[in-house]
């Protein structure tokens, strides 16, 4: 393949073909690579790896030349600092603070959220760093930097604790990742997360997530309207799944009296276990006349490609106004956001029924059973806040815990004696209305003083 430059300049030429080169391997397999203006900091970073690719060569004298001609053109348009830099990235002597990112979400497979996250913690790092005149790389970022930038943009600007936090963590994985694949030599970000907040108005205004009480099941599942909201309630009730556990099940997932959990948020979250005997009717109903491959939970709608809304966002959002209409609420104080108690609650109380049962005299099955059939990690895991013993040698050497086992332990789970273990008074939804119809499976229903958003 031969195409003309349209210079005369060898040196502009060498500049030039970096483009032209991107553009004939890409038609080469089968692309269509359309080339528009980079900033500095992204053409710099096509320096470098033609630069790498030319050493390999043994051509590297004249695109040296060539890369030296741009940096005076940089200079000349944009001053000398940007072509200092610009000259520091394209030698590999400096790199981008977001450069890495893909590779690193190449290799971790995170959640499309958490990606999102780490991505903005990353872009307001690199905002900060060009409005304080600092170098926006990786390399110029050391703890004194990394410091400064926590006082200025988060206690300085009254950032809330707990999102400064969480993006203060965001950095410290990235980091974390670059210094075991990159050669990175120092993760700056450790010990800078904000002191929480130790005054007791703080300590009223904090969440406090806890499982339901066995009264607050009576009445959840004797009075929920919706027959979806209400069967994914029991199926986390006595499984312990989450709800997004639960709304990526397929039929497939659940035959033979057991639960298949292929997508999770953890490693240890994909799982099997028993299928606790009062879900079986729920089961059989939501798998009957569908192929293996279908949803179990098929009425939930299929979030954009790329969203951070989970399929499961629907559900929670609607139990939690079931939730509130029939008086099921807790908050710590008024500036409280968020609920003490909500569908997480059910795993939370699925795990507190397992443990009592074990206080009780329960046999057949130990604490770290409980870990692994709810999906959390045995090694370094916890149950109920309390650090479970024995991690090394029960989370790693003594693997798995036992079909039997695990059959004990949700069998274990019992619900609360005048609990409503099957329904049919259930309110009807049509898709796409906002108020569900009066109209119940098997008898009439008066008409509910709200609407229900579904």
């Amino acid at each position: 393949m031969r195409e003309t430059l349209a210079t005369n300049d060898p040196l502009e030429a060498e500049r030039e073909k970096v483009d032209v080169i991107r553009r004939l391997r890409g038609e080469l397999r089968g692309e269509r690579v359309t080339i528009v203006q980079k900033p500095l900091a992204e053409e710099a970073l096509t320096w470098r790896e033609e630069i790498r690719r030319a050493k390999a060569s043994g051509s590297e004298g004249t695109i040296g030349f060539a890369l030296d001609a741009r940096v005076d053109l940089v200079r000349a348009e944009h001053g000398h600092d940007a072509a200092a830099a610009f000259a520091s990235v394209a030698s590999g002597a400096a790199t981008p603070v977001a450069a890495l990112l893909d590779r690193m979400f190449a290799e971790k497979k995170l959640s499309i959220g958490y990606e999102q996250d780490i991505r903005r913690s990353v872009a307001r790092l690199e905002t900060w760093c060009l409005g304080a005149a600092r170098p926006a790389t990786i390399e110029a970022i050391g703890t004194e930097v990394a410091g400064l930038f926590v006082h200025e943009h988060y206690v300085l600007s009254g950032v809330d604790v707990g999102t400064a936090n969480k993006e203060i963590s965001c950095l410290h994985s990235y980091w974390k990742w670059m210094k075991k694949r990159a050669g990175i030599q120092e993760n700056p970000w450790i010990g800078q997360r904000l002191a929480e907040k130790n005054s007791r108005e703080a300590a009223e205004q904090d969440s406090d997530k806890r499982p339901f009480t066995d009264d607050e099941v009576r009445t959840l599942l004797g009075g929920i309207r919706l027959r979806r909201e209400w069967d994914m309630s029991l199926l986390s009730a006595l499984s312990g799944l989450r709800v997004h556990e639960i709304a990526a099940l397929r039929v497939k997932d659940c035959s033979e009296r057991r639960i298949a959990v292929t997508k999770s948020k953890t490693p240890s979250g994909v799982r099997t276990i028993p299928a606790h005997p009062l879900l079986t009717k729920i089961i059989e109903r939501r798998s009957e006349g569908k192929k293996p491959t279908d949803f179990l939970f098929d009425e939930l709608p299929e979030q954009r490609h790329g969203s951070k809304r989970e399929r499961s966002a629907p559900v929670s959002q609607a139990f939690t106004r079931e939730r509130r209409r029939l008086g099921i609420e807790e908050k710590g104080s008024e500036k409280q956001r968020q609920s003490n108690i909500d569908f997480h609650s059910w795993r939370r109380w699925f795990v507190r029924r397992a443990v009592e049962a074990l206080e009780r005299g329960g046999v057949g099955y130990t604490p770290w059973t409980i870990a692994h059939v709810v999906g959390h990690k045995v090694e370094d895991g916890t149950i109920e806040g309390q650090a479970l013993p024995l991690g090394m040698t029960m989370g790693v050497y003594a693997g798995a815990a036992s079909w039997e086992a695990m059959t004990a332990c949700v069998h274990a789970v019992t619900l609360p004696k005048d609990t409503l273990a099957e329904r049919h008074d259930f309110v009807l939804v049509k898709q796409g209305r906002r108020r569900p119809s009066t109209r119940s499976e098997g008898r009439s229903l008066p008409r509910p003083a709200i609407s229900i958003d579904v």
